[in-house]
């Protein structure tokens, strides 16, 4: 199954530096559509980033503290039934 990306959206920060502040999740971990995964920091404002899908986080492209924009991918899922490994 095709990994689904996990873009930064348009946070209205009007070309502002964007900064990865951490992950709460960590790679392999499975999470729920919606769930917080990353938090990103514009000004000392923090804004979280959510999964777009359930599944397993496959891999991690943007670390802390690197810099992002709009539209940038994150990292990845792994599509599937974040509860079947239970």
């Amino acid at each position: 199954m095709t990994a689904i990306a996990i873009r930064l959206p348009e946070l209205g920060t009007a070309g502002e530096p964007v900064r990865v502040s951490c992950w709460l999740v960590d790679l392999g971990d499975d999470v729920d559509v919606g769930e917080r995964i990353v938090e990103v920091l514009v000004r000392g404002i923090t804004f979280d980033v959510t999964a777009p899908a359930s599944g397993r986080v496959a891999r991690i492209e943007k670390w802390l503290n690197a810099t992002v924009a709009t539209g940038d991918v994150l990292g990845w899922i792994k599509p599937g039934d974040a509860d079947a490994s239970e």
